[in-house]
Formats: C-alpha cells, sequence, structure tokens
C-alpha cells in the first residue's frame, strides 16, 4: 500500500484519540498526528500539511465548529470531519460540516476519508 498523506486528530479523550490513530496507521496512512487541546491543534494547522483534519472537541463548546473553519481555511484541500458522540446528535443544527459518530467512526471513517 503506497503512503498516504498525513492526518491530524484533535481530541481530548486519550484512549479514543490513540485508538483512532493505531487505526489508521494500521489502514496505510503513513503520519497521523495526534493533539489534545485547540493550542496544539492551531499551531499544527499553521506548520503542517494535512489530508484529513479530525476534530472530538465538545461540541457544547462550540469550539469544533470554529476549529473545522479554521482548518477549512487554512488547508482547504483536507477532509475536515467532526467526531461527536451519539448523545450529542441532537445538538448538531450547523450541516457545514460531515460528521462522524465516535461510538461508529471505525466502520466509516476510512470511507469518509477516501471520498474527495
Amino acid at each position: 500500500m503506497s503512503p498516504r498523506a498525513a492526518i491530524l486528530i484533535v481530541c481530548d479523550d486519550l484512549l479514543f484519540r490513540e485508538a483512532l490513530r493505531n487505526f489508521l496507521l494500521a489502514a496505510g496512512y503513513s503520519r497521523v498526528d495526534v493533539v489534545a487541546t485547540l493550542r496544539e491543534a492551531l499551531a499544527r494547522l499553521r506548520s503542517d500539511g494535512y489530508r484529513g483534519v479530525l476534530i472530538g472537541l465538545p461540541l457544547k463548546l462550540l469550539s469544533s465548529r470554529r476549529l473545522g473553519r479554521v482548518a477549512q481555511r487554512r488547508q482547504p484541500e483536507a477532509k475536515v470531519l467532526l467526531l461527536v458522540s451519539a448523545n450529542d446528535v441532537s445538538t448538531i443544527n450547523d450541516a457545514s460540516f460531515v460528521y462522524v459518530i465516535k461510538e461508529r467512526a471505525f466502520s466509516t471513517l476510512l470511507d469518509l476519508l477516501a471520498q474527495s
């Protein structure tokens, strides 16, 4: 399998982000960067290029959507996906992003990243 472009995971849940990182590495992505905070994510988006940006910060704080907009502006070629828990689905009212339910992420994520 040829190496794929880098992926950035922004998630405050240590176990989930590490599991997702390992999953993507096993799927053939050669570089998967993980960060836990908004500040770290902004620094990475300024300095590195990504094919995909996966954001799993709490929607209640609106930081996920704000970071998503920044990622779309700084890296227009990147696929930006917001990771949400099943409990948060009812609070989604912004259709400008693709949302991935964390509990189903491992079964859908590769297909979503492969779409252009």
